[in-house]
């Protein structure tokens, strides 16, 4: 029998697990890549990537873009739009991941990380200005709210 995740990080504090789907691309590739998550202990910080399971049940390991005071705003590498995900869904944080279908492990505290969070934060500043006009039409009531809409292709991820 398997054990959930929650069971799994109650059980040993932390554990390895396969990612599925592309939002957090181009770090992590659809069922090749393989993250080590730590349960989670206290507040996240910006930029740490959160697992956090949905009430559907469904898991999500994404970034976060925001900590605000009940909630985190968290978004995939890969995505435009961000999720308000209220902190008691979070049950874990990514610690390291191995690449791609390699056996080098990338600690989440390494200096080849922290550039690659960097890259991430110039990209989100280019995803703000590139949706500038349609964020703006939408204020002003000139764009239907849901015009251009760029979630997730398996349902969406604007909340």
């Amino acid at each position: 029998m398997y054990r959930t995740i929650e069971q799994e990080l109650a059980l040993h504090g932390c554990g390895l697990f396969r990612t599925e789907g592309d939002s957090m691309e181009p770090l992590l590739h659809h069922r090749q890549s393989t993250v080590a998550i730590a349960a989670a202990k206290g507040p996240l910080k910006r930029f740490d990537v959160a697992l956090y399971r949905r009430p559907s049940g469904e898991y999500v390991l994404h970034r976060i873009v925001q900590v605000r005071r009940d909630a985190y705003l968290i978004r995939g590498d890969n995505r435009v739009w961000w999720e308000k995900v209220p902190k008691d869904w979070v049950i874990g944080v990514m610690t390291g991941y191995y690449e791609g279908a390699s056996d080098r492990f990338i600690s989440c505290g390494s200096g080849e990380y922290r550039d690659y969070v960097k890259k991430v934060k110039r990209r989100e500043r280019k995803l703000r200005l590139r949706t500038l006009p349609g964020r703006i039409g939408k204020k002003l009531g000139i764009l239907p709210r849901n015009a251009g809409a760029e979630g997730d292709a398996k349902g969406g991820e604007r909340r």
